[in-house]
């Protein structure tokens, strides 16, 4: 056998070698970026992003300074959204809700917001409503909203407030589950 065989054969097998390493790594890479819980797979700063529906309809538009997405589950964690929720098939009025935090379904059916939440609407078909908690949950296309904690409901002429809220945004019907007290103000 020659020197050039040896030497030939010696790099086939770390050629292999090598070949394997990297294989067996990408494998790793894979499962640690696809790991619930894990760094996001991308961050945007100072964006603004509209959300369409099934249908390509306009489901909100969303401006926040920063915006982070978990690739296990394509959950987006959010800074001090800004969420514009326009009427749905031209009835109700658009809405515009603010928070410290948020956070975003995979599908984008579900928005939740914490800390110092304030929702108000634009009155466009009657008198604007402004409600302000601590914790809501929207549902942008089935013209949904809940809150299981203490809610303030203010219109012209009313302040409404009570634990647990049910609102139906097409139909502009407003629940509340407990400890209700109403004010009337001129």
């Amino acid at each position: 056998m020659s020197w050039r065989a040896i030497v030939s054969a010696v790099l086939l097998v770390v050629a292999l070698a090598s070949g394997w390493a990297l294989w067996s790594d990408r494998d790793a890479a894979v499962e640690r970026v696809a790991a619930p819980g894990g760094r996001p797979d991308y961050v945007l700063h100072d964006f603004e992003l509209v959300a369409l529906d099934a249908q390509g309809h306009e489901s909100f538009t969303l401006r926040a300074p920063r915006l982070a997405r978990d690739p296990g589950d394509k959950t987006m964690e959010i800074s001090t959204p800004l969420f514009l929720i326009p009427p749905r098939d031209g009835s109700g009025d658009a809405w515009q809700v603010t928070a410290q935090h948020g956070w975003v379904s995979a599908g984008g059916d579900e928005l939740r917001l914490r800390d110092s939440v304030k929702a108000e609407s634009d009155g466009s078909t009657g008198a604007p409503v402004v409600m302000t908690t601590e914790q809501l949950n929207v549902f942008p296309e089935a013209d949904r909203v809940a809150s299981p904690v203490a809610v303030s409901i203010n219109r012209p002429g009313s302040i409404l407030r009570g634990v647990g809220l049910e609102v139906n945004l097409a139909s502009k019907q407003y629940t509340l589950q407990s400890e209700v007290n109403s004010r009337y103000v001129r």
